[in-house]
């Protein structure tokens, strides 16, 4: 236990530094020590697909229910942002060796007043560090959600968006998926109805919305990533009675 801390908070000092050349707007990484830690404390399950990003991914409590028979594995960690999971990837990513990478990332880093442009900077970092270690893995970025909460951080929200999709396209290992557009009303603001009294979190409504759309995007890049359906291999776990 002491070398893990002792190789975390080198890990630590050394993202603060770079933080601190960059700008000083991005929170401290070491808010998340103990939430990492226990994460590090856990057999890595690899060769599967890894959710990670901020409380979006980490309150979705029922994703193994959500998506049966995928070997999905929940690395979310409420608050955030695109550095954190730059400087933690070895523990949230790495270890895991995913064959597909499932990201929510960027509202938290348009709220701690991070511009469009570095909320982008460092998101794309972030995809571009996963890339590099795991060529052959595939992403799925889940676009940016809107929220009755931060409603004044809407605008920022859609130009995030724009420059994530357009950063996607051409890429054949990423795909990006909109997760924003259900949760609009016909006035284009927030729909309260998918969020719980925070105004901030999703509801069992809106997981049961999100999940609706990204299963058959998940279950097509898991497909082609292992070349079996989870019909095929399903089927073939049946134990045949007579």
């Amino acid at each position: 236990m002491t070398a893990i801390f002792l190789r975390s908070f080198l890990i630590l000092a050394l993202a603060a530094g770079s933080a601190t050349a960059q700008t000083a707007l991005r929170p401290n990484p070491a808010r998340f020590i103990n939430e990492i830690s226990n994460f590090g404390k856990q057999e890595p399950e690899k060769g599967g697909i890894v959710f990670t990003g901020s409380s979006s991914i980490r309150l979705w409590s029922s994703l193994k229910e959500d998506f049966p028979g995928l070997p999905v594995v929940n690395r979310g960690f409420g608050g955030a942002v695109s550095n954190d999971l730059i400087v933690y990837f070895e523990t949230v990513v790495a270890r895991h060796e995913p064959k597909l990478l499932v990201t929510y990332s960027g509202g938290n880093d348009l709220h701690e007043k991070l511009s469009v442009e570095e909320a982008f900077a460092d998101y794309t970092k972030f995809l571009g560090m996963a890339h590099e270690r795991f060529p052959q893995t595939h992403i799925i970025l889940t676009s940016v959600k809107i929220a009755p909460r931060r409603a004044d951080q809407i605008p920022k929200v859609h130009a995030l968006n724009q420059r994530l999709e357009t950063w996607c396209a051409g890429k054949d290992w990423m795909r990006f998926v909109d997760s924003t557009s259900y949760l609009a009303d016909p006035q284009a603001a927030p729909d309260p109805a998918y969020f719980i009294d925070d105004n901030l979190h999703l509801n069992q409504a809106g997981y049961a919305k999100w999940k609706e759309i990204l299963e058959p995007v998940v279950r097509e890049e898991w497909e082609k990533l292992t070349g079996t359906s989870n019909i095929e291999r399903s089927t073939s776990n049946v134990e045949v009675k007579n």
